[in-house]
């Protein structure tokens, strides 16, 4: 079982791959393989993100 990644890690990581500055080369590169080994994907990364923020919203049914 996969270990819980805090939303704000990932959502620090898709920032930085998506960064265009030169001097975040590094931290880009570091970011797109840390993504690339946990989710195969950005996209799968950014689908995270929405189903750890989806368990803080209440449903209530009038």
């Amino acid at each position: 079982m996969m270990k819980r990644i805090p939303a704000a890690l990932v959502k620090t990581w898709l920032f930085l791959v998506k960064s265009n500055d030169p001097k975040l080369a590094k931290q880009k590169l570091y970011a797109y393989q840390k993504i690339k080994t946990l989710f195969g994907t950005t996209q799968v990364a950014e689908v995270y993100i929405e189903q750890e923020n989806d368990h803080d919203i209440e449903i209530v049914i009038v």
